[in-house]
C-alpha cells in the first residue's frame, strides 16, 4: 500500500487532513470560503471506491472516540494525548520516511508549530467534552469547526465572508443552539469544552489550508503534527502520570492506532476523489457514534441532541457543496461510469 501511495506524493499536498476527532473536518473549508460559486468539479472516474474508503476511515474515528469514552474520568487526559501521538506517530513513520529524512525539511515549521499547538488543543478539549458528555454530544459539538473557519479565515486572509455561506452557517449555529438548550446547560463544562474546541479545530484547519496552500505534502505534515504532539504533551503527561491497567493499555494504544489507520486511508481515499465529494462525508462521524452509544454505552438521545446534530451536520454538509453548481446525485454517479480514465495524479 505504501508503494502505491508513493505515486501520488507530489498531489498530497491537495489531501484535506482530518485531525480531530477530530477527530477530522476538511481543510478546504477556508479557501472555497472565497468562492461559493466556483465551477463543478468534475466527477472523479473512481469516486465510489473513494467514498467507500471515506467512510471507513472514519469508522476508525469512531472508534477512536469510543475508546476514549471507555476512560474514568479521573485518567488524566494529556495522558490519553500523549500516549495517542506517539503510538500514531510510530504507526505513520513509514509512510513519512520512505524518502528519507531529506523528505521532512521544511520551510514552513512556525506555521506547522501554530496548527500543532491548537491541533492538540482541540484534541484535548474534545477528548475533555467526551467524558463529561454523551458521545454523540461531544461528538457533534465538536464538528462545528466548519462554521468557526470563515471566521478564521476572515481574520488571518482578510478576506470576506461570501454571502451564501452565511446560509449554513445560521443552519449550524442553530443546531448548536438546540443541543446547548441555552435556558439549562449554557455553562456546563462539557458543552464549554466542545465548543472552544471546535473554535480550536477551525483555527488548525485554516493553518492546515495555508500548509497546504505551500504545497507541504501530506506525510510531512502528518509527520510534525505527532511529532510535535509527542513532545509537547510529554512533560505534562509526566508530570500527572498514572500507571495505565492492562485494559487502558489497550484502549489508549487502539487511540493511536485507529487514528493512524483513519489517516492513511484518508490519504488513499483522496486519490480517487476530491474534497468537494468527500468532505461531507466526515459527518458519518456522528452516525457512527450514535450507533455506538447506543449499543455499547447504552444511551439514548433527546430530541435536542437529534434534532441538533441533524441541524449541523446539514449546515457543514452545504458549506462544503454550496460553491458547486447544481448538480444531481444521479448526475454525479451516472458520469464516473462514462470514464474509464484514471484519476489524475
Amino acid at each position: 500500500m505504501f508503494f502505491r501511495i508513493k505515486k501520488f506524493e507530489k498531489n498530497l499536498y491537495q489531501i484535506p487532513f482530518f485531525p480531530l476527532n477530530l477527530l477530522a473536518i476538511s481543510n478546504s473549508v477556508g479557501l472555497e470560503a472565497r468562492n461559493l460559486m466556483a465551477a463543478t468539479e468534475p466527477t472523479p472516474p473512481k469516486l465510489k471506491l473513494g467514498i467507500a474508503i471515506t467512510v471507513i476511515a472514519y469508522l476508525f474515528f469512531a472508534v477512536a472516540s469510543a475508546l476514549v469514552y471507555n476512560f474514568p474520568v479521573t485518567f488524566p487526559t494529556i495522558q490519553i494525548i500523549f500516549i495517542q501521538n506517539f503510538v500514531s506517530l510510530i504507526c505513520i513513520l513509514p509512510l513519512s520516511l520512505r524518502n528519507g529524512v531529506k523528505q521532512l525539511a521544511t520551510k514552513e515549521l512556525p506555521l506547522h508549530l501554530l496548527r500543532d499547538l491548537f491541533g492538540i488543543g482541540s484534541y484535548f478539549l474534545f477528548f475533555l467534552a467526551i467524558r463529561y458528555l454523551n458521545l454523540v454530544d461531544a461528538t457533534t459539538l465538536n464538528y462545528t469547526a466548519p462554521f468557526f473557519v470563515p471566521f478564521v479565515w476572515r481574520i488571518w486572509r482578510e478576506e470576506k465572508i461570501a454571502s451564501n455561506l452565511w446560509w449554513s452557517i445560521i443552519v449550524g449555529f442553530i443546531g448548536v443552539a438546540i443541543i446547548l438548550n441555552p435556558t439549562k446547560q449554557l455553562f456546563q463544562l462539557g458543552f464549554v469544552y466542545g465548543l472552544f474546541g471546535g473554535i480550536s479545530s477551525a483555527i488548525a484547519l485554516t493553518a492546515i489550508r495555508v500548509l497546504n496552500l505551500k504545497k507541504e505534502p501530506l506525510s510531512r505534515t502528518l509527520f510534525y503534527y505527532f511529532s510535535f504532539g509527542t513532545v509537547l504533551s510529554f512533560p505534562f503527561a509526566l508530570a500527572v502520570w498514572e500507571t495505565p491497567q492492562h485494559s487502558e493499555w489497550l484502549w489508549a494504544c487502539g487511540i493511536g492506532v485507529a487514528t493512524a489507520i483513519a489517516q492513511i486511508l484518508l490519504t488513499v481515499a483522496y486519490r480517487h476523489g476530491t474534497a468537494s465529494y468527500l468532505s461531507p462525508l466526515g459527518y458519518s462521524t456522528v452516525i457512527y457514534n450514535i450507533i455506538i452509544a447506543y449499543f455499547a454505552f447504552h444511551q439514548l438521545l433527546g430530541w435536542r441532541s437529534l434534532v441538533g446534530t441533524l441541524l449541523i451536520i446539514v449546515g457543514g454538509t452545504l458549506t462544503y457543496l454550496m460553491k458547486k453548481k447544481p448538480i444531481t446525485v444521479i448526475q454525479t454517479f451516472a458520469s464516473q461510469q462514462a470514464s474509464k480514465a484514471k484519476p489524475p495524479l
